[in-house]
């Protein structure tokens, strides 16, 4: 008799549109080999594309000034001026500080990830990059699995030719996710994030409490007054 699949401590997302629960398993040396076969494959054409390499990549951007010393200065500053303005939310005492700087934490990481996204964004689009984008998605197409154990994508070809992008792609950040150890609601452990809960939950309690103490006021002055007979 065949065991039956555990699903315990594998990792798993929904998706609303197919309205199913999917896990990721872990991979198996074949399915390791496989994605390296990919991306080697992927690298090769793309090398004889012509599509830039990452040095080569790193070089133009040089040579037109978007990187070099004063990108990395910038890029230390505003890394710098972010931590501070965590340790300054996670010391904030009054719900209005509290507010106040999980907004700037907000801002300031927007602005050093757009800083950033000048090296990041160009550097996607060489041969590495496209490769190890075309090793993720093969290793999506295997460990992918419903809650039987049973692959979502026979093959990689299937999962390229998926219908339903929505799932293929949540597949991908999934996996994606997994390999880089980090969990799916990552971006809400953020101390912005966190602060900005606590905020919410306040504000929810002081209101319930308000509610309370109206509707007892209420109660207190539409309640009959009764008047209490002497005796004889």
């Amino acid at each position: 008799m065949d065991k039956k699949f555990s699903t315990d401590g594998l990792r798993s997302f929904y998706n609303s549109r197919t309205e199913k629960k999917y896990y990721v398993k872990s991979p198996t040396a074949e399915d390791i080999r496989g994605a390296d076969w990919e991306y080697s494959k992927i690298y090769t054409k793309s090398l004889v594309a012509g599509i830039t390499t990452s040095a080569e990549m790193t070089d133009i951007l040089t040579r037109r000034g978007i990187i070099g010393p004063e990108f990395e200065q910038r890029s230390n500053e505003l890394s710098f001026e972010l931590s501070n303005k965590i340790s300054a939310l996670e010391d904030a005492a009054s719900s209005e500080e509290k507010a106040s700087l999980a907004y700037e934490v907000s801002k300031a990481r927007d602005i050093l990830f757009q800083w950033t996204q000048r090296l990041n964004q160009p550097m996607s689009n060489t041969c590495e990059q496209i490769s190890d984008d075309a090793r993720l998605e093969f290793l999506t197409s295997r460990l992918i699995v419903d809650e039987n154990g049973v692959a979502i994508w026979s093959d990689y070809d299937k999962y390229l030719h998926e219908k339903e992008q929505s799932l293929a792609q949540q597949a991908k950040f999934e996996v994606m996710l997994y390999l880089q150890g980090l969990d799916s609601d990552f971006l809400d452990k953020t101390p912005e994030a966190v602060a900005m809960r606590e905020l919410e939950a306040e504000a929810s309690l002081n209101l319930a409490r308000e509610l309370s103490e109206i509707t007892t006021e209420e109660v207190v002055e539409e309640a009959p007054v009764v008047e209490k007979k002497s005796k004889k």
